[in-house]
């Protein structure tokens, strides 16, 4: 390994990089990792992927993006990425020990900058394997704060200082356009997320028609990766689907994964058992995917005919498909049906093939934002299928109701986009309704698996913001996060209905202060209505048996 190695930009800031290279004289091809995390950092276990890369016939530079670390210039998270990519992939395609060949990998800020080197159009780049992101961001569309992820990378990631401290970060704090201030570490762009200002552009965000564009300027091969327990999975999808209208032979991966891919290293999702490590897929494609496009190795057909491979979890299997979301998909109505009591008792809220044939009772609960639901407490997004347990502790609060279906009598694949339609009505002016998915099993233990969120006021867009007239039943539509997974027989399917998802996402104050900007809280009282013209049900992707 070379560490160190300046590599010059086209405006003349050096930036630098560590080298590995084969322990053999000759040409090689490429591969590209650019992050701002330091390149000799245990993230994306990338000092050893380096070196694997090397023993297996590739040199891989490792190069801190610019302002970061060891590279000069001043750090604009994401702005300069287009430009630096490509004179990176330049410069090591020049070199003597290059084949000429460059591809590029790497998750998150790493799949990035893959996107825009690409973009740029880099003329030695050959292909590129972004993992745990999108292009163009969305974290805003439904107007809630992502407070452990993107609020917290902003502070203490998304600036140009190093090693900053993120357990100084406060999520507690109110008003929260003060918690970036408290921290110690002031950015504007925190205030932005939290107070949604809509003037003030976040790193990666962009109009509709600017991702569409550039994503139709790239040309090379791209695999692109996706966990479902992802932050990040609506983004990376997304991006798939768009990059597809031009660059039709675009691959995807879809696994059992949450964002940090480096730390999944035992054979199980939370405390369910997958029979293998299947962090070594991501790994085994990315090297068919390397030997394809930059060896130029014959790659069984069989390998290379589907542009999709999917795990489906509940079966625990990889599969093979041809489009995202699947064509033959047949969306099914489940129904909530209780007597009044699904935020009491365990066994009374029920979900249901058939709408309700009589008039029942609404299901009513209290949203203190003093006493969140906090199922990721102590719990790092990034990593959680590393902790995530049992939901009792959550399903039992008074807070939260719960329906769940009788045994299934046979399997039942749910893969795709589910939809809630709630029709509830709050006391506040402002609040908001989470809804998770979850599989039941036989022994009791309750596996989560997505959900969605939607505050109140954003009920008809972020552009459109509108409060609540206090008791008033509205229909929200809540588009929870892609999932696959079957039910297996005997299993059962169980909903969650509440109002806060802390620390993940932001509280909801249920007040009518514009957001991010006050400290007063409010107890709201909530009803959940499932009968007549206000039947709340959900609408499921169900995937028939082939």
């Amino acid at each position: 390994m070379e560490p160190d190695v300046p590599i010059p930009m086209r405006d003349g800031v050096v930036l630098r990089a560590d080298v590995y290279r084969p322990d053999a004289g000759g040409k090689f091809p490429v591969a590209i990792y650019r992050g701002p995390y330091d390149k000799r950092s245990s993230l994306d276990d990338l000092p050893a992927v380096a070196r694997n890369l090397a023993q297996r016939g590739y040199v891989c530079i490792a190069q801190d993006v610019r302002g970061r670390y060891a590279s000069e210039g001043s750090y604009e998270p994401l702005a300069t990425e287009i430009a630096d990519g490509v004179d990176t992939v330049e410069w090591a395609a020049a070199q003597p020990w290059s084949t000429g060949r460059v591809g590029m990998f790497g998750v998150s800020y790493a799949g990035f900058t893959q996107f825009s080197a690409a973009i740029g159009r880099a003329p030695h780049l050959s292909c590129i394997y972004p993992a745990m992101i999108g292009y163009g961001f969305r974290s805003r569309k439904a107007g809630i704060p992502w407070l452990t992820s993107l609020g917290a990378w902003l502070v203490w990631a998304g600036q140009g200082r190093e090693s900053l401290n993120g357990n100084r970060i406060d999520t507690w704090h109110l008003p929260l356009h003060e918690i970036d201030d408290k921290s110690g570490y002031p950015n504007p762009a925190f205030d932005a997320l939290v107070n949604m200002d809509l003037d003030f552009r976040l790193p990666g965000e962009m109009p509709e028609e600017t991702v569409r564009e550039r994503l139709g300027n790239i040309e090379v091969p791209a695999c692109c990766v996706a966990g479902w327990y992802d932050e990040l999975i609506e983004d990376t999808l997304d991006c798939w689907v768009k990059l597809r209208e031009t660059l039709p032979e675009a691959r995807l991966i879809v696994g059992p994964w949450h964002h940090n891919l480096c730390d999944l290293e035992e054979p199980r999702m939370g405390r369910v058992a997958t029979g293998d490590i299947e962090l070594k897929r991501y790994y085994e494609e990315m090297e068919r995917f390397f030997a394809r496009h930059l060896k130029g190795e014959e790659i069984a057909p069989s390998e290379t005919a589907a542009p999709v491979r999917l795990y489906v979890m509940g079966r625990n299997t990889w599969r093979d498909e041809y489009e995202w979301p699947l064509a033959r998909t047949r969306y099914r109505t489940l129904y909530l049906r209780s007597s009044g009591r699904a935020g009491a008792s365990l066994d009374d809220g029920e979900l249901h093939w058939q709408a309700p044939s009589s008039e029942q009772p609404p299901d009513e609960y209290d949203y203190d934002p003093r006493d969140p639901v906090r199922w990721t407490h102590d719990v790092d997004i990034w990593s959680y299928l590393l902790e995530m347990g049992d939901r009792r502790e959550v399903e039992l609060r008074p807070d939260v109701l719960v329906y769940t279906s009788p045994a299934l009598e046979e399997d039942t694949e749910i893969t795709g986009r589910v939809k809630a339609v709630l029709f509830a009505s709050s006391d506040a002016e402002d609040t908001d309704f989470v809804v998770n998915l979850v599989d039941v099993h036989p022994d009791g233990h309750t596996q989560y698996l997505t959900h969605g969120i939607v505050r109140a006021r954003y009920r008809h867009g972020v552009e459109n913001p509108q409060l609540l007239q206090p008791g008033e039943v509205c229909a929200y539509e809540i588009g929870l996060r892609p999932t696959s997974n079957v039910f297996v027989a005997g299993h059962r399917i169980r909903v969650e209905i509440t109002s806060s998802d802390f620390d993940r996402y932001a509280r909801n104050q249920n007040v009518a202060a514009p957001p991010g900007r006050s400290a007063e809280t409010r107890v709201a009282h909530q009803s959940v209505f499932h009968s007549g013209d206000a039947a709340s049900h959900m609408v499921v992707p169900v995937i028939p048996v082939r």
